[in-house]
């Protein structure tokens, strides 16, 4: 009898554990067309360091980090959103074209080339405090 309860166990425990997996070699339950977001960015360089032709500046607790950076022409800054609300990255003065980001969505990034030399003023417009100074320099 107690043998019976024994392959009448080891029975249930097979079934559950065929349920569990299929043979699939997918792990963490997900379907295959799951994604998972990330809610914030990180970056592989420092914030605010000119490195390949980028510099990542960080927009969290409602403020640029940094909020002065200098750069090349030609260099592209990438906004990250690591903050749980939405920035804007607009352009208040200096030389080159005006720009303005729109709503920079948490977790999400928005670049902009840098041609011009000269003081760049940028704001976010939903935070008038949140303020980026960028002194783009002639590489020549």
């Amino acid at each position: 009898m107690s043998r019976k309860i024994v392959l009448g166990i080891s029975g249930v425990l097979a079934l559950a554990t065929a349920g569990c997996g299929g043979g699939s070699q997918q792990m963490g339950g997900g379907s295959p067309s799951a994604t998972t977001t990330a809610m914030f960015v990180t970056s592989p360089q420092p914030y605010g360091q000119v490195i390949g032709g980028r510099v990542v500046i960080n927009i969290r607790d409602l403020m640029f980090d940094p909020d002065e950076v200098e750069i090349p022409t030609g260099t592209t800054a990438i906004f990250t959103n690591n903050d749980n609300v939405p920035h804007s990255v607009t352009k208040t003065g200096g030389p080159g074209s005006d720009f303005n980001s729109g709503p920079v969505e948490p977790g999400a990034t928005y670049q902009q080339i840098f041609e011009d030399p000269g003081t760049v003023k940028i704001v976010d417009e939903d935070s008038p405090d949140t303020k980026l100074t960028i002194k783009v320099e002639d590489e020549n």
